[in-house]
């Protein structure tokens, strides 16, 4: 009861700085407090048979891997604490008075993503045979769809989706408006057929970002329009993709203590709290590390060798799950995997100190091309709780490819924008 009421006083609090006037919604430390506060007080409640009292090592790793995160935000705000910083709506006055984009860059920049992921889309129909939305179990089907290779450009879905987003705000040539607004309904569209979800809200948070730090339009009302479909992409398509029935089933799948006529928030609860509840179990249990196979994990399967080294070491993705339905661990199990204690300190720490030097970047000196990523690193803070997004190849190959688009869109933008501040 003690750790319920910790987490839901932190939680409070958070939410209470974020009404503050001038309060940074999308602050790395506050974001990152905010889901933790979230996950810890859920599972905490222990509504599921599968959950488990964690033991005090487990506590200690989950928290070390927290607390470094924020100790590298931290570092980076003592290096920037003199530092004057504009605030957030002169940074948007400054940004659409500065910024100049290359609308012609910016056009063959959405057709030539679009084009790469129709054709690969394409192929791995032909090579496949089968659309999944267009088979008898659709949710099983999905897995299986992708070559690798094309698969890769088939993850650009969001950068497509967004930067026709970023064109429909910053441009007003109709021609080009309407084109684009046809390979967003063909893009969304077709991944939509593919069953899978997570690209799709990779782009609306991506949207949602830059319209917060790089224009006027934000507000309540556009918030909760983005958000609302946010939500229904996250916990929703899972129903669609089965039946009416499927809230029932999943509720007896994941063995709740409540009673049935609560069974709606099964799906949202146990995607919340069973990732940090694999991650305090399997730590208490592992015995081996595996050296950097996970935390490298875009190496290794770029480079071919992640299937070798697993299959010849006998090394399992999934050790210690508490429930074979979930099996996710968090952002930071591969750091406690491959190296240990010393892992779970270093690599948050890493990480929180990247993520908060990008983001004071983008507070100095906002960009379409600075905003866009640091939106790429809120989506690595928004799902730190659920999957280690930093270390996949598709996310990786994603963040490389929007660093070099939007750093080649912005024109001139440097010394534009030092006239404006001189």
């Amino acid at each position: 009861m003690e750790l319920i009421i910790l987490f839901l006083s932190i939680l409070v609090f958070v939410i209470i700085s974020f009404l503050w006037k001038g309060s940074d919604l999308f602050s790395p430390a506050k974001l990152f407090t905010f889901i933790w506060a979230i996950v810890l007080f859920l599972s905490q409640l222990k509504l599921s048979y599968y959950q488990f009292e964690w033991d005090s090592f487990s506590w200690f790793i989950v928290l070390l891997s927290l607390i470094s995160f924020l100790l590298g935000n931290f570092v980076v705000y003592t290096i920037y604490f003199q530092t004057k910083i504009q605030s957030i709506a002169d940074g948007r006055i400054h940004l659409m008075k500065a910024e100049s984009l290359d609308e012609n860059k910016l056009s063959l920049g959405i057709t030539a993503l679009f084009l790469s992921y129709i054709i690969s889309y394409l192929v791995i129909w032909m090579i496949v045979g089968y659309i999944p939305a267009f088979t008898y179990r659709p949710n099983i089907t999905r897995v299986g769809w992708g070559i690798f290779g094309f698969g890769l450009f088939i993850h650009l879905t969001p950068l497509i989706l967004y930067l026709i987003i970023v064109y429909w705000i910053k441009f007003k040539i109709q021609t080009k408006r309407f084109l684009f607004a046809v390979y967003f309904i063909i893009t969304f569209g077709s991944f939509f057929l593919l069953y899978q979800r997570f690209s799709l809200v990779i782009g609306i948070i991506l949207s949602l970002v830059y319209i917060y730090y790089g224009t006027t339009k934000f507000n309540l009302k556009n918030f909760f329009l983005i958000l609302i479909p946010l939500i229904a992409l996250i916990f929703g398509l899972s129903t669609i993709r089965e039946s009416e029935l499927f809230v029932y089933y999943l509720y007896y799948l994941s063995n709740m203590k409540i009673s049935i006529k609560y069974a709606v928030i099964t799906e949202p609860y146990m995607y919340l709290v069973m990732s940090v509840e694999n991650f305090a179990y399997a730590v208490s249990k592992l015995q081996d590390h595996t050296y950097g196979l996970y935390t490298f994990d875009f190496l290794t399967a770029l480079s071919g060798l992640k299937h070798t080294l697993k299959e010849h070491f006998f090394i399992s993705d999934f050790p210690h799950l508490l429930s074979p339905f979930y099996n996710t661990y968090t952002t930071f199990f591969i750091f406690y995997r491959d190296f240990g204690i010393l892992g779970s300190f270093f690599f948050p720490f890493v990480i929180g100190f990247l993520i908060s030097h990008f983001y004071y970047r983008m507070r100095l000196r906002p960009s379409l091309h600075t905003i866009s990523v640091y939106g790429m690193f809120v989506i690595i803070v928004v799902f730190s709780f659920f999957i280690p997004l930093i270390t996949w190849l598709y996310f990786v190959f994603d963040f490389v490819v929007i660093y070099m688009v939007t750093k080649m869109i912005v024109y001139n933008y440097q010394e534009r924008l030092d006239g404006v501040f001189a």
